[in-house]
């Protein structure tokens, strides 16, 4: 089963410093029907303005996978120097039994990134993040895992059965995904034009994807895009229409 997710279904939270389209409940909104998929507890698509921040905020037992897609983010972490982040870079955060950071734009440009957070395979770590330069080109007609914790080769550690993919297609290439069993995916389009076993997708858009042994990845125009592996975890919960 394949569900599309428009774009417009997103949650946009504005605020001075930052736009956030929040695609799972996170924060402040909360739809009992939109809590995770699978393994993967949210994805957030974050725009945040020259010389702005983010405020000081915790976390405890997520993977937080952050890929900056331009721009460049200063992150700080407690009692640490702080961590900058450049376009292609990806950064996973095990927060384990608790960690504080904040994420700040002192540049003169926007910085565009995702914060993906995932279920844990292991609980009660000591926090611990780790940092890879992946470029800012994404490799055409390849799908790169960036993170992962299925062994995968070159991509950064993380605490969690689950792999991320980016993923860049030029026109009229595809990729078959195989999902084996028990498993769920989930595909967030940033930009270009896609079609998923024949259904077309547009910037913003989303599938989700379970009980799909395998699945066709097409570019009506050159496309990149984020897929997500994880653990089924039992029934995934209700799809939004």
């Amino acid at each position: 089963m394949i569900t599309r997710i428009s774009a417009q279904k997103r949650r946009l939270v504005s605020a001075p410093a930052s736009d956030t389209y929040l695609l799972f409940s996170w924060g402040d909104y909360f739809d009992p029907s939109n809590v995770r998929w699978g393994g993967l507890r949210f994805f957030n698509d974050a725009l945040l303005r020259p010389g702005c921040n983010l405020p000081a905020h915790a976390h405890d037992e997520i993977e937080i996978v952050t890929l900056i897609l331009s721009g460049e983010l200063r992150q700080r972490q407690e009692a640490q120097p702080p961590i900058r982040l450049r376009s292609g870079d990806v950064q996973v955060l095990s927060s384990g039994t608790g960690i504080r950071h904040a994420e700040v734009n002192d540049c003169d440009t926007a910085v565009h990134f995702y914060q993906i957070g995932i279920f844990p395979r292991t609980p009660g770590l000591v926090p611990m993040h780790t940092e890879a330069a992946f470029g800012a080109l994404p490799v055409p007609n390849e799908l790169i895992a960036v993170a992962s914790g299925r062994d995968k080769e070159g991509a950064v550690p993380i605490n969690a059965d689950a792999t991320i993919y980016t993923g860049s297609l030029e026109t009229y290439h595809m990729v078959d995904y195989v999902l084996d069993l028990g498993r769920s995916a989930f595909l967030y389009l940033t930009r270009g034009a896609l079609t998923i076993n024949g259904v077309d997708y547009q910037p913003g858009d989303q599938a989700r994807i379970v009980d799909e042994p395998r699945f066709m990845i097409g570019a009506i125009d050159r496309s990149e895009y984020v897929l997500v592996d994880v653990p089924t975890r039992g029934a995934a919960l209700r799809e939004r229409s």
